[in-house]
C-alpha cells in the first residue's frame, strides 16, 4: 500500500519577459489579421471613368519610350527601365507612374497598354 506523500506549495509562477513579449506580439497579430480579414481592405469604387488606353508609357513621336519590353507571354513581362530590369505584371505599377493593363503584340514586337 502507497502513501501519499505531501508536496510543496509552489509559492508563484516565475514570469519570463521574452517569451511573454512573443506572445503578447503573436496574439495582438493574430487579432489585427483577423480584423482586416472581417473588415476588408477598401475596395475600389464601383465606377471605373472610361479613359483611353494609351499604347506607350508616356511615349510621343517625338519622344520614344524610357523602357524596353524583353520578353512577354501576354500576362507578364521583363522590362527594362533606366538601366534595371523589372518583372512586370497586368496591374502593377509601372516605375513611371503609369499602371499596367496589358500586353499587345504588334508588328512582332511587345508594347504595352498603361493608364
Amino acid at each position: 500500500m502507497s502513501v501519499a506523500t505531501p508536496q510543496p506549495t509552489p509559492k508563484g509562477f516565475k514570469v519570463r519577459l521574452v517569451p511573454a513579449l512573443v506572445g503578447a506580439f503573436l496574439g495582438v497579430a493574430a487579432l489585427a489579421s483577423s480584423l482586416y480579414y472581417l473588415v476588408g481592405p477598401r475596395s475600389a469604387p464601383s465606377e471605373v471613368a472610361a479613359i483611353e488606353p494609351s499604347t506607350d508609357a508616356g511615349a510621343s513621336p517625338n519622344n520614344p519610350p524610357a523602357f524596353e519590353i524583353l520578353y512577354s507571354n501576354g500576362d507578364q513581362g521583363l522590362m527594362v527601365y533606366e538601366g534595371y530590369v523589372y518583372v512586370v505584371r497586368l496591374g502593377d505599377k509601372l516605375p513611371n507612374g503609369r499602371r499596367m493593363i496589358g500586353f499587345q503584340k504588334r508588328d512582332g514586337n511587345w508594347n504595352a497598354v498603361t493608364l
